[in-house]
């Protein structure tokens, strides 16, 4: 029977602190980013394929933060969060034990979409917030 690693730690919501537009965004609720890059099997003389053709990358960024949050960008904008100018967006991962420390990048973010809404029951307001931005650089030391 084969050995395995036994692991009893896990990067957890609890280790997760982000850092946007020059402070730490304590009303987060979720925070979700990702990298796409074009991939298609390239066709040639016979039926099957013969190459992998690659293409352009494209990254995204969501945020869903509590509506305090929102009104914080908001005023740092000085308007309609769509209209901030790109920033950085850090996201480290802080276990209290045993796992390293991680730090993710995400360059020049800018919001694309947001909706307030509210509804009758709700003690507090998210506001789900997707954008787009130009790099994601993994395990890194932001400057």
């Amino acid at each position: 029977m084969a050995d395995f690693l036994k692991n009893t730690e896990e990067y957890s919501w609890a280790d997760i602190k982000v850092v946007m537009m020059g402070r730490e965004v304590t009303g987060l609720k979720a925070v979700k980013y990702g990298a796409k890059r074009q991939k298609e099997p390239g066709y040639a003389a016979g039926s099957k394929p013969r190459f992998m053709g690659r293409g352009n990358y494209s990254y995204s960024v969501e945020i869903t933060v509590l509506q305090s949050e929102v009104e914080a960008i908001i005023e740092s904008a000085g308007g309609d969060p769509l209209d901030v100018p790109p920033f950085d967006i850090v996201v480290a991962y802080i276990p209290e034990v045993g796992l390293p420390m991680r730090t993710d990048v995400i360059k020049y973010a800018e919001f694309a979409e947001w909706e307030k809404a509210s509804k009758q029951g709700d003690m507090f307001h998210e506001v789900t917030m997707p954008g787009v931005c130009l790099a994601i650089e993994l395990n890194t030391v932001p400057n």
